[in-house]
């Protein structure tokens, strides 16, 4: 039976596979030889794989060993780094931390604090996972990290959400753009420029990248559609009515990302979620090039392709990465913020290790040198 290997087996393998003898695996190990064969003849017999090839004077591994070896190497880390973590925790000074956040998150706040914490607790080893806001929450949940930074997103079971700071929404461009002269724009000032992008995957791509719906934000920040399928609609054509339903339900997915951003923002727009079909005013352009990366968005935004619309600290990050000066121009009327907090699991209690990186976290992130327009909780 399967339940009767366990990670001697594993180890024996690998030792074997890495010397190419039995004798010499049983040298490293501190075995009998016989004991390496036992060790071996049982994990094939059990699992009714041959894993070496003994026709030779030098053990070697057959084509299913030498599939499975990778394998066994990583359980072997595994099991070494658990114990090494079981350690640490009953002690309480060190362990894993893992931290899915944010790319601005990644780059502009938790350097500092990971450079003073690791001076502090040099047993602690810490991983950071750069994802955006939906993949942050949801590999909180699914135990995939300790904790997460980055913005609200839609509710997910378990998931509670700790406000950090607000960041506001501006405009990423070259400084001999039109708009870099200028102290603020209005989203009014967008319509008609080329736009580069997030993808919808993220929470800033959500927000300008829905088929068929434009978005008047000057006002309400309600959809509007194209003054021919208003009318297409009015005549009761079918064609129509099909667009204006994608569009309703790509505006209800929109209001969802807006009140994230901004939860004091327009109420206008959480009466029905339906498009507002006589509703004017400037239009937001749909992204002419779409990325999942600022970085790769500010090298577009460099080479003239066009501007970008981006909170504050993800715009500096992405300033920061390119030899050519972008300048960021907030953006008002009216003026929206995304708000960055800690996602944790409301059923899991963080690790002490954790709990003390978090708490420097707290402490410590305001006082950095970031934008002094972030709004810290």
């Amino acid at each position: 039976m399967l339940s009767s290997l366990n990670i001697r087996h594993m180890r024996v393998f690998v030792e074997v596979a890495d010397q190419g003898s039995f004798t010499a695996a049983a040298g490293v190990l501190g075995l009998g030889v016989p004991a390496i064969t036992a060790t071996i003849r049982q994990f094939e017999d059990v699992t009714g794989a041959a894993l070496f090839d003994r026709t030779t004077r030098q053990v070697a591994l057959t084509q299913t060993g030498e599939r499975f070896l990778p394998i066994a190497r990583r359980l072997l880390a595994d099991f070494e780094e658990a114990l090494g973590d079981l350690d640490a925790l009953s002690k309480g000074v060190g362990g894993k931390i893992t931290i899915a956040a944010a790319p601005s998150v990644l780059t502009r706040i938790l350097p500092t604090v990971i450079s003073e914490f690791v001076a502090a607790h040099p047993d602690a080893r810490i991983r950071l996972d750069e994802r955006n806001a939906g993949e942050v929450h949801e590999a909180v949940a699914n135990n995939e990290a300790d904790f997460g930074i980055a913005g609200e997103w839609q509710a997910l079971p378990d998931i509670a959400f700790r406000p950090l700071f607000s960041d506001r929404f501006g405009v990423l461009c070259r400084a001999d753009h039109e708009f870099a002269k200028k102290s603020v724009l209005r989203w009014s000032d967008l319509s008609g420029q080329k736009l580069v992008g997030l993808g919808p995957e993220s929470g800033t791509g959500a927000l300008m990248a829905q088929p068929g719906v434009t978005s008047d934000l000057s006002s309400d920040t309600m959809p509007v559609l194209s003054p021919a399928v208003r009318d297409a609609v009015a005549a009761g054509i079918p064609a129509a009515k099909t667009v204006l339903a994608r569009a309703q339900k790509a505006m209800r997915a929109e209001e969802r990302v807006l009140r994230s951003l901004d939860p004091n923002g327009s109420k206008e727009a959480e009466k029905d979620g339906d498009i507002a079909l006589g509703a004017t005013g400037p239009i937001l352009p749909r992204p002419i090039v779409e990325t999942s990366n600022t970085i790769t968005l500010a090298a577009m935004v460099a080479e003239g392709v066009g501007i970008t619309v981006l909170p504050e600290l993800a715009a500096r990050v992405s300033d920061m990465t390119t030899a050519e000066k972008l300048v960021f121009v907030p953006l008002t009327t009216p003026e929206r913020h995304r708000h960055i907090g800690v996602i944790t699991r409301k059923s899991k209690s963080l690790s002490p290790i954790a709990k003390m990186f978090l708490d420097q976290v707290i402490e410590i992130a305001p006082k950095q040198d970031l934008p002094a327009s972030l709004t810290w909780y």
